[in-house]
């Protein structure tokens, strides 16, 4: 095992759901990703895949295609004419040496097989940290609406005490007090609402950490903003084709079919076997020799040719070269839809403009003066109220969506998880 590889293990020697000691309180995106892809058991699998082909690099490098064979006999003897008695011991050794290169064809294959895995490796990686970003952006953006609704409910509770206040003295109706009440009931529901947001993504965040999500131990800090991702479709484009992991599964693939049917081919090379042999003949007769042995190949179907096992490799090089023309379609595909998708979402979080929401909370904040002293009814305060409510609500909406299309761009231009460590 390489260095890399103990490293690795030792690594994730913690008891199952334990998480990183690190990894708990307060964490910033690139915390988060950093502890979900140490905690993620999907990177560990891949690792491990990884660790096992490079046993069949090892066992690909061996010299010799068997262990030597050394065979011995004995046998009793007994002379026709004269009934003399005496005892034959046979003993020979072979060994088979392959002349065709097939080693170091074979080499090739778990070089690419390896290539392969490490790819996949990676394809893991990038999915966990666009996982984890988006539970990241949905903890931050539930957190907010809840604030922004808790705080709301003062002014509406205000808003409620009063229009109660005015039916009492005549001033008003219960049509009053019910249409406040009602805002009110609303503003709890959004509050529940949120709360359960937070719980359920918390308890996401925390199972992709490695925690128990029954008990968190984790706070996320940030802004709700967007990744910096480039938008030039051109660039990112080219970035996607170069750098998305399964392009390069793909490709590996192919490579790995196309280096086996070599290997097979190879194979049918006859491999000789040299062979030593010494016996102890007659009486007392020593006999020293070798030689050299070959298998006779035979045409398919009646002998092994391997000719079935070369037209499936092929074949299946094939097929791998007809999915990496699928897949970049599908990537290609992606990246301009998720281009698309981030500039619609960023030009409507643009509509939101921050004075234009302090102020609604401003004017959410005086309308329980302003139906106090007249100027506003309850009807008309409790409509205000809603319109700049739904506001609010909707400019935080935005911006997750906005965060979120960030992060769907990022990974399908293969630029996860580099861009937020």
């Amino acid at each position: 095992m390489s260095i890399a590889s103990l490293v690795l293990v030792m690594s994730f020697a913690a008891a199952p759901g334990s998480g990183s000691p690190g990894c708990r309180g307060a964490l910033a995106a690139g915390e988060v990703v950093r502890c979900a892809l140490a905690a993620s058991p999907g990177v560990r699998a891949a690792q491990y895949g990884l660790e096992a082909i490079e046993g069949r690099k090892l066992a690909a490098r061996t010299v010799l295609p068997s262990n030597p064979q050394i065979q011995v006999t004995a046998a009793a003897r007994r002379g026709l004419w004269n009934g003399d008695r005496d005892t034959n011991v046979y003993g020979q050794f072979s060994q088979e040496i392959e002349i065709a290169g097939q080693r170091r064809k074979r080499v090739r294959v778990a070089d690419a097989e390896h290539d392969a895995q490490r790819r996949r490796v990676d394809a893991v990686r990038r999915e966990v940290a666009a996982e984890a970003l988006t539970l990241y952006f949905e903890l931050i953006a539930a957190r907010q609406q809840r604030v922004m609704v808790e705080r709301m409910a003062v002014g509406a509770a205000t808003m409620q005490e009063l229009a109660g206040a005015s039916a009492k003295a005549g001033l008003g109706s219960q049509f009053g007090v019910d249409i406040a009440a009602t805002t009110v009931i609303r503003l709890h529901q959004q509050q529940i609402e949120a709360t359960r947001r937070i719980a359920g993504a918390t308890a996401l965040l925390a199972g992709l950490l490695g925690q128990d999500p029954a008990r968190p131990e984790l706070e996320v800090v940030g802004e709700l903003a967007p990744l910096a991702v480039p938008e030039d479709m051109s660039v990112l484009a080219e970035r996607a084709l170069a750098r998305r992991a399964e392009l390069d599964v793909a490709r590996a693939e192919r490579e790995v079919q196309l280096r086996q049917a070599e290997v097979y081919r190879r194979m049918r090379a006859p491999n000789p076997s040299l062979i030593l042999y010494g016996q102890r003949d007659g009486f007392n007769e020593r006999v020293l020799g070798g030689g050299i042995s070959l298998p006779i190949t035979l045409p398919a179907p009646l002998g092994r040719s391997y000719a079935g096992e070369i037209a499936e490799t092929r074949a299946r090089a094939r097929q791998a070269e007809a999915e990496l023309e699928r897949l970049q379609r599908v990537v290609l595909a992606e990246v301009a839809g998720a281009v698309k998708t981030l500039q619609a979402r960023r030009e409507e979080s643009s509509l939101f403009d921050v004075d234009r929401l302090r102020r609604a909370e401003e004017h959410i904040s005086a309308l329980a003066q302003e139906m106090a002293t007249g100027r506003v009814s309850i009807r008309e305060a409790v409509l205000l109220q809603q319109t700049f409510l739904d506001l609010l609500a909707a400019a935080i909406e935005a911006r997750r969506a906005h965060a979120v299309a960030s992060v769907e761009l990022a990974r399908a231009a293969g630029l996860l998880p580099e861009i937020v460590q």
